[in-house]
C-alpha cells in the first residue's frame, strides 16, 4: 500500500497529504499565529472562529460542550501523530533501539521546561489515573495510618485508597468541601478538623472534575506539611488548563493528564514525583536495576504507545503558541459568559464557584430544579444539539459543561436557549 492508498484507507483524503510531511514548527500557520495571542483577542469571536477554521477539524453535526473527557487535538498535533504512526511502521525496531532513546530524552527535557520541573522528577504514565496509583500504592501507609479525601475526588482515586483500606486496614476520613466556598479558610478549616496525629496523606484535586472547583492546593500543602503529612494532587484537568508550573503546587507527588487540555493523542499522562521523594515511594512495577532515586523505575510497566509519546512536543508547541495564560483567560471567559447569565434563570443552580476567577476555568456545572438532570442532558442534544455530560455529586446530579477553545459565544448562546427552554418546560 502507498502513502496515497494509505490516508484514503484512514479516511483523511488526499487534502492531508502535504501534512504528514511536517510538524506543528513548520506549519506555515504557526508562524501566521504565533505572537498573535494577545489579551485583546480573548472576547475577539472573529479570531477565534479563524483560528478553529485553522486549527480544529470537529464535527458539524453538533456543538460540543463535553471537552473535558478528553481534548481535542489541534489538526497538526492530529497530523503529526499520523506521522509518527506511520514512521514507527516504517523504522520499526530499528527506530525503537538506536533513536529513539535519544528522543525520548529530549521529549522529557521539553516537558520539564513546560511543567517547569526537572526531567528527572518526570515519568510519561498512560493516563493520570495510573500515575496517581503509582503515588498511592508506593506509599508507605500501614494499618491504622489515616488519609483524608473528599467526595468530589475522582473515583478512581478514592478506590485506589479503599483498595489499600481493605489490603492494609489505612483508615479513610471523608470531608465534604461546599460547592461554592466563600474563602480559602472554609475549606482549610475542612482539612483542619479531620486532621489528627494519625493522618498520613491528604488527596487533593487541583481541579474539580466534577464541577470545575479551582482547590487552593498550594495552601493546603503549606498548612500540611509541615505536620508530616503528605499531600498528593490530582492534576489531570488543572494542566495546560490553567497558568501555573508543577513546583508552584509545593507538592511532592502529582498525577496529570496529557490528552485532556494539553490536547496530545489519548494514552499519555504524567507522575511528577520531587527528587528527594522518589526514593520514598514503592514501585508497583517490578525493578531491581535503577537507583533508589531515579523516577524511572517506578515505570518498569513496559512499552508505552511511542507515536503518542512521539507527538507529545507537537502539542507542547501548539499551547507554546497559543501561550497558557491566553488560553487560560479564554476558557474562563466561555465558562463565564454562559453562567453568568444562567444563574439568573429561574429554577437553574449554578453549583461552580464560577464568579471567582481563582476558584473555576471552563469547567462548570449546573442543575435545573424539579427537572431529571438525564433529561436536561437529553433535551439539550435532541432539541438544541449540544452535547453535554452529566456529573454525580453526593446529593444531586448536575449537567457538566466544558469548552474548549474551538468554541465560541454563539454557542454559548446555544447552550443558554436550551436551558431557558428546559427551565421554562
Amino acid at each position: 500500500m502507498n502513502r496515497r492508498e494509505l490516508i484514503k484507507g484512514l479516511g483523511l483524503g488526499a487534502a492531508s497529504l502535504p501534512f504528514l510531511s511536517v510538524n506543528l514548527k513548520a506549519n506555515p500557520l504557526h508562524s501566521d499565529w504565533k505572537g498573535t495571542f494577545t489579551d485583546d483577542k480573548v472576547k475577539d469571536e472573529g479570531f477565534w472562529k479563524k483560528f478553529k477554521k485553522d486549527y480544529y477539524d470537529v464535527s458539524k453535526n453538533f456543538i460540543n460542550l463535553e471537552n473535558g473527557f478528553f481534548g481535542v487535538q489541534p489538526v497538526p498535533v492530529y497530523q503529526a501523530y499520523l506521522k509518527n504512526i506511520e514512521r514507527l511502521n516504517k523504522d520499526s525496531s530499528k527506530y525503537l533501539r538506536t533513536e529513539y532513546g535519544k528522543d525520548l530524552k529530549a521529549i522529557m527535557k521539553q516537558l520539564a521546561a513546560f511543567s517547569g520541573v526537572s526531567d528527572e522528577e518526570l515519568l510519561i504514565t498512560r493516563n493520570a489515573t495510573e500515575a496517581m496509583n503509582i503515588i498511592i500504592n508506593g506509599l508507605d501507609l500501614k494499618a491504622g495510618d489515616e488519609v483524608i479525601l473528599h467526595k468530589q475526588d475522582y473515583y478512581s482515586m478514592i478506590e485506589a485508597f479503599e483498595m489499600l483500606e481493605k489490603q492494609k486496614g489505612i483508615k479513610i476520613k471523608v470531608i465534604r468541601i461546599p460547592l461554592v466556598p466563600k474563602s480559602d479558610k472554609e475549606i482549610l478549616d475542612k482539612y483542619e478538623a479531620a486532621v489528627t496525629e494519625k493522618t498520613k496523606c491528604i488527596l487533593v484535586t487541583h481541579m474539580i472534575h466534577l464541577t470545575g472547583q479551582i482547590m487552593p492546593v498550594e495552601k493546603i500543602a503549606d498548612a500540611f506539611k509541615p505536620k508530616g503529612i503528605d499531600v498528593i494532587v490530582d492534576a489531570a484537568h488543572s494542566f495546560a488548563q490553567i497558568d501555573y508550573n508543577l513546583s508552584d503546587l509545593n507538592c511532592d507527588f502529582v498525577g496529570v493528564n496529557l490528552h485532556k487540555w494539553f490536547g496530545n493523542p489519548l494514552g499519555a499522562g504524567l507522575l511528577y514525583v520531587k527528587k528527594d521523594r522518589i526514593k520514598d515511594l514503592q514501585p508497583m512495577f517490578g525493578d531491581s536495576s535503577k537507583a533508589e532515586d531515579d523516577i524511572r523505575r517506578l515505570g518498569h510497566f513496559g512499552t508505552l504507545s511511542v507515536p503518542i509519546v512521539m507527538t507529545i512536543p507537537d502539542a507542547k508547541d501548539f499551547n507554546d503558541m497559543v501561550t497558557i495564560p491566553l488560553k487560560e483567560k479564554r476558557l474562563r471567559y466561555l465558562q463565564n459568559y454562559w453562567t453568568k447569565e444562567a444563574s439568573g434563570i429561574p429554577k437553574v443552580n449554578v453549583t461552580t464557584p464560577a464568579s471567582d476567577p481563582k476558584r473555576s476555568c471552563a469547567i462548570a456545572s449546573f442543575a435545573i430544579e424539579g427537572m431529571k438532570t438525564e433529561n436536561v442532558i437529553s433535551g439539550l442534544l435532541e432539541k438544541h444539539n449540544v452535547f453535554t455530560v452529566i456529573r454525580h455529586l453526593e446529593d444531586q446530579d448536575v449537567v457538566r459543561v466544558t469548552p474548549n477553545l474551538y468554541n465560541n459565544t454563539g454557542e454559548m448562546d446555544v447552550l443558554l436557549e436550551g436551558i431557558k427552554d428546559l427551565a421554562a418546560g
